[in-house]
């Protein structure tokens, strides 16, 4: 089998998909730098994660190596800038204004006009998927709901379902619609939060503030439902954090009011919307080829989501949200949409839990869980995979590969034929996540 792959395991060696499949372009990047496989014939072996402070023998994967001694020597990994008379660059970050995490672009423009943009993430070496090996069960899903704040829920429950699958525990319904009441919640989140972002890089400070001020009050309600703003901890093995039905559809009916004002009155400004349109185009088959997920997918018309193939959902969702157009503007109606579904959603599985009895949480983990699986759900980025091998109750290996992931190389192309003042719009519309790249 591993002739039939052309893997050469004494070289660690393999042939390269991404020259037919771009969308593996940084996977094998990834690969190369963490455990030192070469992809042969990979069209830009750069080190995406490397950082030239890591000695040559340094592979942060491989257990065989200690942790080394850093070298001292400047961190900057080597951009591809284009050449030419005229063309100027400008760097902006690793260090960003908020409280953002570290993200580093280079830009190659002339004049007003952005030529190229190399994007380098991965600035804080966290190490999560290396730090959790060997670890116990209850003390890996603390920290993999910490992987990110704003897919927080999504891991939780991708973890959740690993463990789960492997044991051969079946949740049930009481604690499925406890766990999509949980999903939504966080959907409607993260969706605030980039709806708020997006008129703020068009200057509509207005529609800006009042977008976080109904953030604000919806972190509050899971603060009160929940116990906690950002629903860390809310997921765990055979069990969901549940709020009495009525309270739940109590809040997300208060945000519904609120919400829907604040969109009435956002959408008519003609001004704002016409700042979006045309802006950032992602076109159809660049999206196909990146591997696009989520919003950035389904706003250029591919027909994905991840609901629609997970079972937990079944009449609940059906249909994704979807426009055609591409740009920013797109991207803004999708999240509007996706918005009202996930807030339809929550109302559905409240109702349902109303007529249900509670869930007994009655999971106890095997001291000998032992397997692999893989788990996936569509976080508010996109598609969330999680690969997990067990060995006797503790974690193996654990893999995250976030929808940011996939996302932030379509970013960099996107911005590319654009004015350097588009560049905070555009960004915005794609709100990609550092944190669950940077595991």
């Amino acid at each position: 089998q591993q002739i039939q792959l052309g893997l050469d395991v004494a070289e660690k060696r393999f042939p390269s998909l991404a020259t037919t499949l771009p969308e593996t372009a940084w996977d094998e990047r990834e690969i190369h730098d963490l455990l030192g496989w070469t992809p042969q014939g990979h069209p830009d072996l750069r080190p995406l994660i490397r950082t030239p402070r890591w000695p040559e023998s340094f592979l942060p994967l491989d257990s065989s190596f200690p942790k080394p001694r850093w070298l001292d020597v400047e961190p900057d990994l080597p951009a591809i800038k284009v050449e030419g008379d005229g063309i100027t660059y400008m760097k902006v970050g690793p260090t960003h204004a908020g409280i953002i995490e570290s993200g580093h672009f280079v830009f190659s423009i002339i004049g007003e006009n952005v030529l190229h943009l190399d994007a380098h993430l991965f600035q804080n070496h966290r190490g999560i998927e290396s730090m959790v090996e060997g670890k116990r069960i209850d003390e890996t899903a603390r920290i993999l709901s910490r992987v990110c704040a704003a897919d927080t829920v999504s891991n939780q429950a991708n973890f959740a379902q690993a463990v789960e699958k492997v044991a051969g525990f079946d949740p049930t319904p009481a604690l499925v619609n406890q766990r999509i009441v949980l999903l939504e919640a966080e959907r409607v989140l993260s969706h605030l939060n980039d709806l708020a972002q997006i008129p703020a890089g068009a200057g509509f400070q207005v529609a800006h503030q009042r977008a976080l001020a109904i953030k604000e009050q919806w972190q509050r309600s899971l603060e009160m439902l929940f116990g906690h703003r950002f629903l860390f901890d809310a997921i765990l093995p055979g069990s969901a954090r549940h709020a009495p039905p009525e309270q739940v559809i109590s809040c997300v009916s208060e945000l519904h009011n609120l919400w829907s004002a604040w969109r009435r009155s956002t959408c008519s400004h003609r001004g704002f919307i016409n700042r979006m349109q045309g802006v950032g185009i992602t076109p159809p088959d660049r999206v196909i080829r990146m591997g696009a997920q989520g919003v950035a997918a389904r706003a250029s018309g591919k027909p994905f989501d991840a609901r629609q193939s997970h079972p937990w959902y079944e009449e609940l969702f059906s249909k994704a949200a979807l426009k055609s157009s591409g740009d920013v503007n797109a991207r803004f109606q999708v999240r509007l949409d996706e918005v009202e579904d996930s807030i339809r959603i929550i109302k559905n599985a409240a109702e349902k839990l109303g007529g249900m009895p509670p869930h007994e949480p009655r999971f106890k983990v095997p001291d000998d869980l032992d397997g692999q699986v893989t788990t996936f759900n569509e976080s508010p980025h996109g598609l969330n995979v999680h690969a997990a091998v067990f060995k006797t109750g503790r974690i193996g290996r654990y893999h995250i590969r976030s929808a940011s992931f996939r996302n932030w190389p379509l970013l960099a192309q996107t911005v590319a034929g654009n004015g350097v003042a588009d560049f905070p719009l555009i960004n915005k519309s794609f709100e990609l996540c550092y944190s669950c790249t940077d595991r």
